[in-house]
């Protein structure tokens, strides 16, 4: 994800200009989630089957996980109320708990045969990063909001001997809002967080290519639609 790399370069100079630029703190910290993701689509199939199943199938998804996290922000003001700062999840999850598999049967004429089989499907998030900014209300309590950037990879599969059309993978865009709560531990700098959120992400469309049947090309397409809801424990440090 290339902003990634502009956003620590971004991060490295306003944490080299902010004791000169601005008062309030720099943090940075790790963070552990506990997540849920359900996502809900149709797949249509193009137009050069003939199979009587070639329907547009709709079908729900989800999957619970634990990941961990990398964060930096910048606390603004003397009494730190407004905060800025990006969250970056190395690791990756699969949408669904099980790979969803369909069998797809080939036609008694013969005319498709080549494509009668087996499809199996899953997807994977990975690379997700969260511009956020936090407001304090009152004790600690902070509402949250912030724009999202995940990758979806897909993981398709097809035991049919013919020409078979794969998805692609897209990066998708998201907002987040969330409520927690802050505070302080020990006298060097120790803060932590504790925060529920939820994440809508944007609608999707994704074409297959390279499927041909019958000399046709066959591109089928899918419409989906994934939301996370999710809780953090963060701990860090400030300067």
């Amino acid at each position: 994800m290339k902003t990634l790399k502009t956003t620590i370069i971004a991060l490295i100079a306003i944490t080299a200009l902010s004791s000169n630029a601005f008062a309030g703190s720099v943090g940075i910290g790790v963070a552990g989630h506990a997540a849920s993701v359900t996502a809900s689509g149709t797949e249509t199939p193009g137009g050069a089957s003939p199979n009587t199943d070639e329907s547009v199938v709709s079908a729900t998804a989800g999957n619970t996980f634990m990941l961990g996290s990398v964060f930096a922000e910048f606390n603004f003001g003397e009494t730190e109320r407004f905060t800025l700062g990006f969250d970056y999840i190395p690791g990756d999850a699969d949408v669904n708990q099980d790979t969803l598999s369909k069998v797809r049967a080939s036609t008694a004429s013969g005319i498709d045969n080549d494509q009668g089989g087996t499809r199996s499907a899953n997807a994977t998030l990975s690379d997700h990063i969260t511009y956020y900014s936090e407001f304090i209300i009152a004790n600690g309590i902070y509402v949250k909001g912030g724009f999202a950037q995940v990758d979806i990879t897909t993981q398709d599969t097809n035991t049919a001997s013919g020409t078979s059309g794969t998805y692609g993978d897209v990066t998708l865009n998201a907002w987040t809002i969330g409520l927690g709560q802050k505070g302080t531990f020990g006298s060097n700098g120790g803060f932590y967080k504790m925060e529920g959120y939820m994440t809508d992400y944007d609608t999707f469309k994704v074409t297959s290519t390279g499927s041909v049947t019958n000399g046709i090309s066959d591109n089928s397409s899918i419409t989906a639609d994934l939301d996370v809801i999710g809780a953090a424990f963060r701990v860090g440090y400030k300067f």
